[in-house]
């Protein structure tokens, strides 16, 4: 078996050389990291990981935390496409993911705090929600490294990975209204997930209402909570309230198919009756409801930009620019 000083004599450098190449040392020319990576793939040499994290201080560990309890957590399609976007950076630049889902969303801050307190990970991906942004201060004061899916607090500038829905929501409701639908409602996601200041659907799909001078009707907004099951009441509850509405802005692909499923029970037909707009465009609905009009969510994107922000704040121990990804309006799922 290979050892480190079978690695430095065949590269011609000093075991220490070597060292400083297995912890990224900025000392190392990249004509000595291109012979020493050569010899170890040459000898099929393996460090010793663990060793050399404990020397780091590093785990290579990164926690994927999600404050909504693990009930919802494993239904969300969504969420799991952003994970394996982080999960396919991470894991092909040597980490590992913990996925820290608490069984109780009250229990989410306690676990947060947990994981940074015993060291179980050199950083976090975490989402917004209520309470998180006092933790981010914690980070900050700590220097603890971090990266959100979404704003946590206004004014945030740094470690952030965003989506902007608003113009895509805006053409979307614009499209409905272009041909001949007046009776538009918007099956919204809840505020406590992510910043209360704002609610950039709501925002494109009232734009477009004023434009086309059809007036805003309250009743015709439903807050649901991302599952199936509130995108079935949503839909019994806004045809209570409107029983001519005949358009629908949905948030999220699993509250679609609460409200495709009521539709049924009801005897209403998708795209006739009323038309539906999915705003995940997730690939199992692309293969359940090929035709249906959708804006693009870049979920996987906005979790691979997450794994490559966090390993980047990793190296350079300092933070980084937030990014905010556009939707997309789409006529119809490819």
């Amino acid at each position: 078996m290979a050892t480190l000083y079978d690695v430095a004599k065949l590269a011609g450098v000093s075991p220490k050389t070597v060292s400083r190449v297995f912890n990224e040392s900025h000392l190392v020319t990249e004509e000595t990291q291109k012979l020493v990576h050569a010899a170890v793939k040459k000898l099929d040499y393996h460090p010793n990981a663990i060793a050399a994290s404990l020397k780091r201080r590093r785990c290579n560990v990164i926690g994927f935390v999600v404050p909504y309890g693990s009930d919802f957590v494993f239904q969300d399609v969504n969420m799991m496409e952003q994970l394996r976007g982080a999960h396919d950076i991470l894991t092909r630049e040597g980490y590992e993911i913990l996925i820290s889902a608490p069984i109780r969303k009250e229990d989410a801050l306690n676990e947060i705090s947990r994981l940074v307190k015993h060291h179980n990970v050199d950083g976090v991906i975490l989402y917004p929600s209520a309470g998180v942004d006092e933790i981010i201060a914690e980070f900050d004061d700590k220097k603890f490294f971090y990266v959100t899916l979404g704003m946590c607090f206004p004014g945030q500038q740094t470690n952030f990975v965003d989506i902007s829905l608003t113009q895509s929501a805006y053409q979307a409701t614009k499209y409905l209204i272009d041909t001949g639908h007046r009776q538009l409602g918007l099956l919204n996601r809840p505020d406590s997930f992510f910043m209360n200041t704002r609610n950039d659907l709501l925002e494109g799909y009232q734009t477009a209402l004023q434009e086309a001078g059809i007036d805003f009707q309250t009743n015709l907004v439903y807050e649901g909570d991302y599952t199936f099951e509130s995108g079935y009441q949503a839909l019994l509850t806004l045809r209570e309230a409107c029983p001519a509405i005949d358009g629908l802005l949905c948030a999220s692909d699993p509250m679609l198919y609460g409200v495709i499923k009521a539709m049924q029970d009801l005897g209403l037909t998708l795209g006739k009756e009323l038309e539906l707009i999915s705003v995940d465009n997730l690939p199992l609905t692309r293969k359940l409801y090929p035709g249906l009009k959708a804006i693009h969510n870049p979920a996987y994107e906005q979790g691979s930009a997450a794994g490559k922000m966090i390993i980047e704040v990793l190296k350079t121990e300092a933070p980084i620019l937030g990014v905010t990804l556009k939707s997309n309006y789409i006529s119809h799922q490819k």
